[in-house]
């Protein structure tokens, strides 16, 4: 018969210095959280206003443009790519 014998090692979490240097650290993790925060939203509002939403419109007149840029090297892809954008702007009218 073998047994097996589970040493247990007692480790303790790292104590800080004192109170004071806890507190420190603790603010300036805070500080940093908040700048984090601030910075990722600020982001998000500035890409969403740089450019406006676009209609269904101008959304398909896009796509045709890209379309072109195919329309010699890949003529069936610039093909679906122009039927896309024709059942996007048609969907949008419904």
């Amino acid at each position: 018969m073998t047994s097996s014998t589970l040493h247990s090692l007692h480790l303790s979490p790292a104590q800080p210095a004192n109170v004071g240097e806890a507190l420190r650290e603790l603010a300036v993790a805070g500080q940093r959280l908040v700048m984090a925060l601030w910075a990722a939203a600020g982001s998000r509002a500035s890409s969403a206003l740089q450019r406006p939403a676009l209609t269904a419109y101008e959304e398909a007149e896009e796509l045709r443009t890209f379309a072109l840029s195919y329309i010699d090297s890949d003529p069936h892809f610039a093909n679906d790519l122009f039927a896309a954008a024709d059942r996007h702007e048609v969907s949008a009218r419904r």
